[in-house]
C-alpha cells in the first residue's frame, strides 16, 4: 500500500515526477549495449522483483516478450476488478498481451499503440479501449504523460452489466471482445481533454493510489461514469479501428437482444425477431461463438443475477426469477456450478472482501 496521501490538486504534478520504474529504465536503455554494466545493474533484482515492481525487460519475461501479465498476476490474489497504473517512460518497446481489458487515457503530449500491422497514434486527450487477447506494442515518448485503467475480463460482465446493454458503441465493442474472438477491435474516444473525463479519471488514479476505506467500491462507480461520460461522444469524435478483416453486426445485434431480454428469450422467439429458422439460427449461433443459445442464455443471466446479488437487497428466489429462473433450486445449481458459491454465499462473500479489503 502507498503510505503518501495524494490529494487532487497533486495528482498531474505527481504523474509528471519520475517513479521507481521510470528510473530503473532510464539506466537500463543507458547500459543495455554494455553487457558488462547491464549485469552490475541487474544483479541484484530476480524475475519476481520485477513482476512486484512491474518492471518487464526481455532479460526477465520468462515466457517471451509477448505476454507480461495475467489476472492471477496482475492483482496478486486481490479481489478488486480495476488497476490504475502511470505508463512508464523509457519503457522497453515490448509486445504484450493479457487477458484484461486496458483503457488507455494520454493527459499530455502523444504516444503510438503498434496493433498487429497499424500503428496508431494517441494524442493528447486521447482514449482507447484494447480488448483482452490482442497483441499490442505501446510506444511511450519521454515527454508523455499517460495512465493506464485496467478492468478484468472475469467480472466485467458482473459489475458493468449494464454497459452491455443497449444499441451503442461501448455495448458493441464489449460483447466482441466478450463473446465473438475473431472480431478484434481498437476504440479510441477523441476527448480533447474533457474536463469531466479527467477529473473522473485522475479520481480512479487517486482512489487506486490512497486506498482508504470503500476505495474500490469507489472506483468501480468512476469507472461507471466514465463510460456513461463516453456515451455523450459524438461518432465524430470517436472511431473503431477493426485489427482483423471480420465483422459481423448482425450477431451483436443478437447479443445485445438477449442481454435486453434474457429473462424471457426463447431460441423461437430470437428467430423471429431476425427473421431466420431456429434450426439456421442454433447453428449460427453455436459457429460463431463456439457455444450454444442456451449457454449463451445461462451465461447472461447469471451475469445479471450477480449484480441484482451485490446491487440489491433483493430475496434470491425474487432474483431468481428476475433473471428467468421460475425453479428458485435449479437457480441456485446453475449458480454453484459457475461460481463455486451459493448465491448467498456470493453475496456475503462480496460484502465481506469489500470490508476486509477497506484497510488494505
Amino acid at each position: 500500500m502507498e503510505t503518501d496521501t495524494l490529494e487532487k490538486h497533486e495528482a498531474m504534478q505527481y504523474l509528471r515526477e519520475y517513479n521507481e520504474q521510470e528510473i530503473f529504465y532510464q539506466q537500463y536503455q543507458q547500459k543495455k549495449h554494455d553487457n558488462q554494466s547491464l549485469q552490475l545493474l541487474l544483479k541484484d533484482y530476480d524475475h519476481n522483483n520485477f513482476m512486484q515492481k512491474q518492471i518487464y525487460i526481455e532479460e526477465f519475461l520468462l515466457r517471451g516478450q509477448n505476454e507480461f501479465e495475467k489476472e492471477d498476476t496482475m492483482w496478486l490474489g486481490q479481489e478488486k476488478d480495476i488497476e490504475v497504473r502511470k505508463y512508464s517512460r523509457f519503457m522497453p518497446q515490448l509486445s504484450a498481451i493479457h487477458d484484461f481489458f486496458e483503457m488507455i487515457y494520454v493527459l499530455e503530449n502523444e504516444m503510438y499503440v503498434e496493433v498487429e500491422d497499424k500503428k496508431i497514434a494517441l494524442k493528447s486527450g486521447d482514449i482507447a479501449f484494447i480488448p483482452p487477447d490482442t497483441i499490442h506494442k505501446p510506444l511511450v515518448m519521454e515527454n508523455t504523460i499517460a495512465i493506464q485503467i485496467m478492468i478484468r475480463k472475469s467480472t466485467f460482465q458482473k459489475v458493468f452489466f449494464k454497459m452491455l446493454k443497449g444499441n451503442h458503441v461501448i455495448s458493441e465493442f464489449f460483447l466482441n471482445a466478450l463473446y465473438i474472438k475473431e472480431n478484434k477491435h481498437i476504440l479510441i474516444f477523441h476527448s480533447h481533454m474533457d474536463k469531466n473525463l479527467l477529473d473522473c479519471s485522475l479520481q480512479l488514479f487517486i482512489e487506486n493510489h490512497n486506498r482508504f476505506p470503500s476505495y474500490q467500491l469507489i472506483m468501480n462507480n468512476l469507472f461507471e461514469i466514465l463510460l456513461c461520460l463516453l456515451l455523450r461522444f459524438k461518432p465524430n469524435h470517436m472511431n473503431v479501428i477493426q485489427v482483423k478483416p471480420y465483422s459481423d453486426i448482425r450477431m451483436i445485434q443478437m447479443l445485445q437482444y438477449i442481454q435486453q431480454c434474457c429473462e424471457h428469450i426463447t431460441l423461437q422467439k430470437m428467430a423471429e425477431k431476425f427473421n431466420l429458422s431456429q434450426s439456421y439460427l442454433s447453428r449460427y449461433i453455436a459457429r460463431t461463438l463456439g457455444k450454444s443459445f442456451r449457454e449463451i442464455r445461462q451465461e447472461i443471466r447469471l451475469e445479471k443475477a450477480c449484480e441484482m446479488l451485490t446491487g440489491s437487497n433483493l430475496q434470491v428466489d425474487h432474483i431468481s426469477g428476475a433473471v428467468g429462473y421460475q425453479n428458485v433450486e435449479h437457480f441456485i445449481r446453475l449458480f454453484k456450478k459457475k461460481y463455486q458459491l451459493t448465491p448467498h454465499q456470493y453475496r456475503l462473500n462480496n460484502k465481506v472482501e469489500q470490508t476486509s479489503n477497506q484497510y488494505e
